[in-house]
């Protein structure tokens, strides 16, 4: 029974979502944490009617409680307890997930049940955004490529899930029997490659040639054999229409490439089988052939304009955020989860320095930093690292040690392939976040489960047995955890569907009643982030300054963005807290933002200098606020009073009717598009926007009527 309920959890949750939640992601994780304490359950109620419990371990448990010390020592960073006791409880899920697919896999059945449960799953979500990429059913924001989100909600996170999986799904060429279901896997298979080919992404295209080399060298150092040559032939088949059917011969030949390469790399394992000296020639190469693909220390031009196309820079500047993150707090980080928080304030810090200053573009706020290995270092500190790393040679000592003593080579080409699969991870791991979304976290765990599994041999294995006091002990701890975990589970993905809601609402201009659904929100979140912004930003909206100010000033240290810090410099402005703005919107502008939020923090900086007599200030302000955008009627209206505070009727009037020239036009925008088939929310905030772009107007006019 635990093996199909391992099953229908494998194939229904990286197809899981539901309309009405702010993130696909965030409902995958809810659903996680509430099917998995169902399966915690049922495994405790076999290990009552036996009277004793046998918990297959492994050699690789140590790191489930060696990350969560680190996470909890991550706290002397000064994240929020409940933000690190948050993702912690989330990581000790997919730990569990791990051992209950440890547990569960004893022969060729169970392999076959859970890792096609995974493939249908591949199929599902991939089938899914293609659709949308054609655009035959509703995806993402645009077409094609914008459209294809599937049920991860973004494209990059559908690659990513569907790449890891490419190298394993060849076990069913080995395990099935049945001419016409190994024809299905193998079809599966090659539309999995396919449709991750269409997404575009160059990570886990380079991770999956990595595996592919592990593989074949793999194969060379330890021979391995299982179905005919002729599935392995189609296989091959499929690999390449598909690389030629989504990218054309160029493709193509790059496919043709790196098979040659994987054969390459399977004679230089057949050589070093027979002559042991030849590993260090062969190392030296490999390490040489790292150095030319690392971005920041490859001398050849292409890798460097690949990784600028992709968007190389900016990765970077995560990565440089992260680093100054580990340099503030070295030895156990700001803490788990922490750097979505900081990342804006830690901006400004790397800017700073000597190297931020080459970095003179915005960038939008960071979730993650796109490489898990410094998103590690930066909340977890160099204990956090070394738990990885840790991990990491675990893996690939055991991992091989596996490989290495398995007698039967149908089972070692298994392992083998499980280890291509878990490869592909780790090397899309240093341009993204696998670790962070569900599905992609599933997937990793559930092959590492397969390959740690007793079936597999007695290399790495660790067992214990509960009976007694022991077993009542640990059945009630694992129902009380699944209980707790699942209530405030379920209360957050509830106050997620508020938020939502509430969103929607103040979009729509009901201010009154998203106040309502936002304050639900945050009564019932766990660690209320979002909805605490958003509460205070409908505070805002309301004229309710005073709790606006305190419910902003909240979501310092939960949720940091640009319009957080524009908000609350506005809340402090009407409650004529001056002194507060300006320093808030001094270490905001420090932060280099976006475009749009930076002009409007140095709009309010001036009005503030403005309202002190500053004058020469204010206008150095605005003269680059009109400068970037000549458009912006706001400043335009301010330095026309300035210009009459200091007795300059002409240029005050100058400035006036610039001011009112751009108004006009706004206003003839607006009108233009409420004449246009818009949404509700839409024609909210146009006829919002409207009434006062008629106020400015009305104020300019009386303006201009007053100048001699």
């Amino acid at each position: 029974m635990r093996l199909w309920a391992l099953g229908v959890f494998l194939l229904s949750m990286p197809m899981f979502f539901l309309p009405g939640n702010t993130e696909y992601g965030y409902t995958k994780t809810v659903y996680t944490l509430v099917f998995v304490s169902g399966l915690l359950v049922l495994w405790a109620a076999e290990g009552i009617l036996r009277r004793e419990w046998k918990v297959e371990l492994t050699r690789l448990f140590p790191v489930i409680p060696a990350f969560l010390l680190a996470a909890f020592l991550s706290l002397s960073g000064g994240a929020a307890w409940r933000l690190v006791l948050q993702s912690g409880a989330i990581f000790l899920y997919f730990g569990f997930i791990y051992l209950l697919i440890v547990n569960t896999v004893r022969n060729d059945r169970d392999v076959t049940v859970l890792l096609g449960a995974l493939v249908l799953a591949a199929v599902g979500t991939g089938l899914y955004g293609l659709l949308q990429y054609t655009g035959t059913v509703p995806g993402g924001p645009g077409r094609g490529l914008g459209a294809m989100i599937s049920t991860m909600g973004n494209r990059q996170f559908l690659a990513g899930f569907l790449s890891y999986l490419v190298l394993p799904a060849g076990i069913l060429l080995v395990r099935l029997e049945r001419p016409w279901s190994r024809a299905a896997a193998l079809i599966g298979a090659g539309f999995v490659l396919a449709v991750m080919l269409v997404t575009r992404q160059v990570g886990v295209r380079l991770g999956l040639g990595a595996a592919s080399g592990f593989t074949a060298f793999a194969l060379g150092l330890w021979p391995a054999r299982g179905a005919r040559w002729s599935w392995w032939t189609a296989a091959l088949f499929m690999a390449l229409l598909a690389l030629g059917m989504v990218g054309g011969w160029t493709w193509l030949f790059a496919g043709l490439v790196v098979a040659g390469g994987s054969v390459a790399a399977w004679a230089v394992a057949v050589t070093l089988r027979r002559y042991r000296w030849a590993w260090i020639p062969t190392g030296a190469f490999i390490l040489l052939a790292i150095i030319l693909l690392i971005p920041t220390t490859s001398p050849v031009p292409g890798v460097r304009q690949m990784w600028a196309r992709q968007s190389g820079a900016v990765r970077a500047y995560d990565w440089w955020v992260g680093y100054e993150m580990w340099r503030d707090s070295p030895a156990f980080g700001i803490g788990l989860s922490a750097y979505k928080v900081d990342f804006v304030p830690y901006k400004a810090v790397f800017l700073e320095t000597p190297r931020g200053e080459a970095y003179d573009f915005p960038i939008r706020p960071a979730a993650q930093a796109h490489n898990e290995y410094v998103q590690v270092a930066a909340e977890m500190g160099s204990l956090g690292m070394l738990v990885v790393v840790g991990a990491l040679a675990g893996i690939g000592w055991l991992g091989l040690r596996r490989i290495a003593r398995q007698d039967d080579p149908a089972r070692r080409l298994e392992l083998i392939l499980l280890g291509g699969g878990v490869l592909v991870t780790l090397v899309h791991a240093t341009v993204t976040f696998p670790w962070r979304l569900p599905a992609s976290s599933l997937a990793f765990v559930a092959l590492l489960g397969m390959a740690f599994s007793p079936r597999y041999g007695e290399s790495g294995r660790w067992a214990i047995a509960l009976r007694g006091k022991a077993l009542t002990v640990a059945v009630t701890l694992v129902a009380v955890l699944g209980v707790t975990v699942s209530v405030i589970a379920v209360r957050d993905l509830i106050a997620d569907r508020y938020l939502f809601q509430g969103r929607g609402l103040l979009g729509a201009g009901r201010v009154e009643q998203a106040l309502e659904q936002l304050e639900r929100a945050v009564e019932l979140d766990f660690f209320p982030r979002l909805s605490l912004y958003w509460l205070g930003t409908a505070q805002l909206h309301a004229g309710q300054l005073e709790q606006a100010r305190d419910t902003l000033k909240e979501s310092f240290g939960r949720h940091v963005n640009d319009p957080l810090y524009v908000n609350l410099a506005q809340v402090h402005m009407q409650l004529g807290e001056e002194d507060e703005a300006r320093e808030l919107l001094e270490e905001f502008l420090a932060t280099g933002p976006q475009p749009e939020t930076g002009l409007h923090g140095r709009y309010l900086l001036a009005v503030i200098e403005a309202r002190r007599g500053r004058y020469a200030e204010a206008t150095e302000l605005l003269q680059k606020v009109v400068v970037e955008d000549p458009a912006d009627w706001r400043a335009w209206g301010v330095l026309g009073d300035m210009a009459r505070a200091q007795g300059r009727p002409e240029d005050a009037r100058d400035h006036y009717e610039r001011s009112q020239e751009l108004i006009e036009r706004e206003l003839a925008r607006v009108e233009a598009r409420l004449a246009e088939p818009v949404s509700r929310e839409e024609s909210a905030r146009l006829v919002e926007e409207r009434q006062q772009l008629e106020r400015a107007q009305e104020m300019t006019e009386r303006h201009l009527a007053q100048l001699p």
